[in-house]
């Protein structure tokens, strides 16, 4: 399959049973496989080689050199967190495009996005690429080029649609989550990848991809709207 894999909703989880597709918030796509950096022009990105400061402040998790697990490119370094040493990432100007390469996605991983204020604009966790095609798994870099082939590798884009805040922070958790080239622009850009390429068994797999955020509220409304 030479298309990218997307996989599209509104973060308020079950949202999209209530309120029109033009009020999505946050679009996240598959780039297509062996792709390791962001396919859209004009942003920053941090590789987790020097200072460590290119588009914002890190705290937490572990820089490490590449292996079979991470590292874009299959050479330097990239950053591996998990659940006793999470990864905060908070950007210097909000973002409206972040793209990150995933590698060896573990099921647990889990990726928590955050706007100014430090409201929660969306959660995921990497049951998403169960639905990944083959030729996803395993590592496609030369030097480890078929290592791993039990986990997927895979570049990420979440962009900011509708009038969502920006993103500001980021956190990276779970068990072994290796991240590397972070890739981030505060101009508005047209989400990468294909709309028209939703796997099969699509809406199953957003609503699992697309982590169980603000039931609380849609609740509330729910409950609002039956007793009015």
């Amino acid at each position: 399959m030479t298309s990218s894999r997307i996989l599209t909703g509104l973060i308020f989880a079950g949202a999209a049973l209530i309120a029109p597709a033009t009020h999505a918030a946050l679009v996240f796509t598959f780039e297509n496989a062996g792709v390791q950096a962001s396919t859209v022009p004009g942003v920053v990105t941090e590789d987790f080689e020097g200072a460590l400061n290119t588009i914002g402040t890190l705290t937490g998790g572990s820089i490490r050199d590449a292996d079979k697990y991470g590292g874009a490119g299959g050479a330097g370094k990239y950053l591996f967190a998990y659940t006793g040493d999470a990864a905060t990432l908070t950007l210097n100007t909000g973002a409206n495009y972040l793209g990150l390469w995933w590698s060896a996605g573990d099921g647990s991983n889990e990726l928590s996005f955050y706007d100014a204020a430090d409201n929660l604009l969306g959660f995921y966790t990497s049951a998403a690429l169960a639905s990944l095609a083959p030729e996803y798994y395993g590592n496609p870099n030369a030097t480890f080029l078929g290592q791993n082939g039990g986990e997927a590798y895979a570049y990420l884009n979440f962009t900011v649609t509708g009038g969502t805040a920006a993103i500001a922070k980021v956190v990276f958790g779970g068990s072994n989550f290796e991240i590397d080239d972070v890739s981030v622009t505060a101009d508005k850009v047209t989400p990468p990848g294909n709309p028209t390429a939703v796997p099969e068994g699509g809406s199953t797999i957003a609503m699992m991809g697309v982590g169980l955020v603000g039931l609380t509220a849609l609740q509330r409304r729910l409950k609002k709207t039956v007793t009015a």
